[in-house]
């Protein structure tokens, strides 16, 4: 007796769809079923149509369909910054953003800038990302609103003129974490702007604050040179030893830049299975130098790719990010086997998914997984002809190459068009910030 096409929300159709599963499969003529935001089934396409009864079919036929990207690390509302403070060290770099921000940070700023992140990173196949700023209630709504998944939490620093930092204190911290621990879309985290301008106290309560919940924990560590004079001024030690000495390294942290290890700081991270969000363009930009990814790698350092805020990028493409991440690590080490683009591939996905403790729910397109995906055309002049999926993805596609972007199997772009958020709308009002901004 033939079974009955099984009902579902929608029947994904693609030419091909690369799973980053711990198989790395690469399926051709290939489908995918979702119910629920889910994926329920992967196979086949023409068996697809026997199988399920859709009340959605999604059509990507001759295209390429990949997980989500995971933008690790970043600073959403940093877009209105975007090319203000150039071709400095970080440590002037932040005096400049602290005061421009004293003047410039609102609820509807901070909402109106994460709103233009979000467009940026949806166009460029992001699907997660992480968010260290100010107001990240609201900003949480305003990603809830745009069907996107975002990662953030209270955060935590002492900051001279900042006395409630990101508007955080224990209280909204303790209130934030209890009305977001299970809602769709929204990840909480714990975080610590740096070693550097917190004290044992606030680190302290960062702890308390990560194990009481079970939540990553996510700071700055070692990104300049400056940073380490100064954590070491403060508390007498670099900043590995420092986060070590408050139980905040292990499986559940996640470290942003890590410019400046050496060989027995990579190799604890490794030990407790400490995460870095590498962001090379950022790192780059304000001298702060080059980390040593390739030898965080091999000593078996999970790593993930960030973007950093658009204020020192400077804008949010996680394929250009892992392009430069990869060729890089190939120049300074002088060898170019280094970061091949399969493992460049997973460090945008399922990597970076593992270091937001994420990687059983997105990273990687498999039955049970939500279905967060980026369609790529890849008929396009700069991907053909085509003799490695992985390689086209690092070193030659444009941004401009991601067509559809699905999460939680909701479409928020088709064809390039903005589904959930106002794109006008949201251009025309950063814009009339700006013009705030060029009056400080």
């Amino acid at each position: 007796m033939t079974e009955s096409p099984k009902p579902v929300e929608a029947l994904v159709i693609g030419g091909t769809i690369i799973t980053m599963n711990p198989d790395r499969e690469i399926l051709q003529n290939a489908a995918l079923a979702v119910d629920a935001g889910k994926i329920v089934w992967l196979g086949d396409a023409n068996e697809a149509g026997r199988r399920f009864m859709p009340k959605e079919k999604v059509d990507f036929q001759d295209k390429v369909i990949i997980p989500g990207l995971v933008n690790v690390h970043g600073h959403w509302a940093m877009t209105l910054m975007r090319g203000l403070v150039d071709d400095c060290t970080l440590e002037k770099w932040l005096a400049t953003i602290w005061r421009v921000e004293a003047a410039l940070i609102s609820e509807q700023t901070v909402v109106t800038g994460s709103q233009l992140a979000m467009m940026e990173m949806i166009r460029g196949g992001t699907t997660c990302a992480a968010d260290m700023y100010w107001y990240y209630p609201q900003v949480t709504e305003a990603a809830r609103a745009a069907g996107f998944r975002i990662f953030t939490g209270p955060s935590f620093a002492e900051i001279e003129g900042f006395e409630n930092y990101r508007n955080t204190n224990q209280a909204i911290a303790l209130e934030y974490l209890a009305e977001y621990k299970n809602v769709p879309l929204v990840h909480p985290c714990i975080q610590a702007h740096s070693a550097y301008m917190t004290s044992a106290a606030t680190l302290e309560q960062a702890a308390k604050l990560t194990h009481d919940h079970a939540l990553v924990f996510v700071t700055h560590a070692a990104e300049s040179q400056g940073e380490l004079a100064q954590v070491q001024e403060k508390h007498g030690k670099r900043p590995i030893a420092v986060l070590d000495g408050f139980g905040l390294l292990g499986d559940r942290t996640l470290l942003a830049h890590c410019v400046h290890l050496n060989d027995d700081e990579i190799a604890r991270l490794a030990e407790a299975g400490t995460s870095v969000a590498h962001c090379p363009s950022s790192n780059l930009k304000l001298s702060s130098g080059i980390a040593r990814v390739a030898a965080m790698v091999e000593m078996g350092v999970n790593v993930g790719i960030g973007t950093d805020g658009a204020a020192s990028n400077n804008d949010l493409d996680l394929f250009s990010e892992a392009q430069l991440a990869a060729l890089v690590q190939k120049g300074v080490t002088g060898d170019p086997k280094v970061l091949p683009a399969d493992k460049v591939c997973s460090m945008l996905t399922i990597d970076g998914a593992h270091a937001l403790g994420l990687s059983d729910l997105i990273g990687s397109l498999e039955v049970g997984k939500s279905a967060d995906l980026a369609v790529i055309n890849f008929s396009s002049a700069n991907l053909t002809p085509c003799y490695d999926l992985y390689s086209h993805l690092v070193y030659a596609l444009s941004i401009a190459d991601v067509r559809h972007v699905m999460v939680a199997g909701r479409l928020l772009m088709r064809d390039r068009a903005m589904l959930t958020l106002d794109e006008t709308a949201i251009r025309d009002q950063a814009n009339r910030i700006a013009e705030e901004v060029a009056r400080l």
